[in-house]
């Protein structure tokens, strides 16, 4: 492998990274935000992982005349949002996290690292897709680790413009969920997704792939339903 995308960064992206890393070493045992602890495995697991779709974001900012926007569900200890933040200062990035004491360590974050472009929200998604600050105005919707495409394309579709895209960090087990999942997606106004392999220095990584899919007409105001709901039977079976 070449160059890392960490390799590929500025000397103060890295150090706010480091400064994140170190953050989260230290509340991490009172927290319990994340079980992978090693500076090593910091690097590659979350950080790397996180900046996967950097090359795609930085080419759709370079396509726009105006300020980019990004969300990113269930970010736990601020995964991939807050990394991404570090290093994409002219976009503006919303972490939507429900747990409070994970949501109030990303804002320590922000604090620290001095993310200007950052917002972190304290609620669920699918509460916040309903508001109208929010609805149908980001042109990226992001999750990494949160749940089955299905549910997090329902959750999180009418948060993307038309134009914009659902990403989600995947592993092989996609081929499965994307049996329902292409059709919660064509619900919610979303093209046909496409996979992205990607590669981490994480040698035990496995097979890394980012789904993607274009958000073409509006999502009917019904949803996001109740998360009983979309727990109890997704959209697409």
């Amino acid at each position: 492998m070449g160059k890392t995308r960490l390799e590929s960064l500025s000397e103060e992206q890295r150090d706010k990274l480091d400064m994140f890393a170190k953050l989260l070493t230290e509340h991490n045992e009172r927290l319990n935000l994340t079980r992978i602890i090693e500076p090593e495995e910091i690097k590659t697991r979350h950080f790397e992982d996180s900046l996967a779709p950097l090359e795609m974001l930085r080419e759709y900012q370079q396509n726009t005349d105006r300020l980019p926007a990004l969300v990113d569900i269930g970010s736990g200890g601020g995964f991939p949002a807050l990394v991404l933040a570090a290093v994409l200062p002219d976009w503006h990035i919303v972490s939507i996290e429900a747990t409070g004491k994970k949501a109030d360590f990303q804002q320590i974050v922000v604090e620290e690292l001095q993310l200007m472009n950052a917002e972190v929200i304290s609620d669920r998604a699918e509460e916040i897709s309903r508001e109208p600050e929010y609805r149908e105005t980001f042109d990226f919707a992001l999750n990494r680790a949160v749940g089955t495409v299905s549910l997090v394309a329902e959750i999180t579709g009418g948060l993307v413009r038309r134009g914009g895209y659902f990403l989600s960090y995947k592993g092989p087990k996609v081929d499965d969920e994307l049996k329902t999942g292409v059709k919660t997606l064509k619900i919610m106004g979303f093209d046909a997704p496409e996979q992205i392999s990607y590669e981490t220095s994480d040698e035990e990584a496995g097979d890394l792939r980012l789904v993607r899919a274009k958000k073409i007409k509006k999502t009917p105001d019904k949803y996001p339903r109740e998360f009983k709901y979309i727990k109890k039977k997704h959209l697409g079976m």
